[in-house]
């Protein structure tokens, strides 16, 4: 973790957001949004005090993406190395999903070529460290209800909206 950094981004629509990210690589490690705007807390309660240093290039993205400018993220950016090979197929199919839809844990299921694994597909995306730019906001549960979410339910509402919002 010593080569780890933090950025606390301030947002209109969505509060704080915390970038943790490796000072190595620059690749991002974790994205914190929380409806509390608590993220630097829960940065620091996970990492510890980092040092503070703003990513640029990855911040000019995600402010794009917030302003209804940026439609699509890159996986260049995320370190994906860390994941099992079930976990990372999850996270790509969601990535993938396009902008402004909505899917159900058992459609992503379907996707992934395990359709009774609709739980599991479930846990991995509420262990997403990338919401946002794996937009796990776009998955609902079947009955169309909006499900949980890591940052909450009105960051996700939030998130739903600006995509609808915003779509071409």
């Amino acid at each position: 973790m010593k080569n780890l950094k933090k950025y606390t981004y301030e947002d209109d629509l969505l509060g704080n957001i915390t970038l943790i990210f490796s000072n190595e690589t620059g690749l991002i490690e974790e994205i914190i949004v929380s409806s509390n705007n608590d993220s630097n807390q829960i940065a620091i309660d996970r990492y510890g005090n980092l040092e503070e240093e703003k990513p640029e290039r990855f911040l000019k993205k995600l402010q794009d993406y917030l302003k209804g400018n940026l439609f699509k993220f890159s996986l260049d950016d995320l370190n994906m190395d860390k994941f099992s090979d079930f976990h990372k197929s999850v996270l790509i199919e969601e990535f993938n999903s396009e902008y402004g839809s909505t899917n159900s844990y058992s459609e992503l299921a379907s996707k992934i070529n395990n359709p009774k694994a609709s739980r599991a597909v479930g846990t991995a995306l509420g262990k997403n460290p990338y919401p946002i730019v794996i937009p796990c906001h776009r998955t609902l549960k079947r009955d169309g209800s909006i499900g949980n979410y890591t940052g909450g339910v009105e960051i996700k509402k939030k998130l739903l909206d600006l995509e609808k919002n915003n779509k071409k």
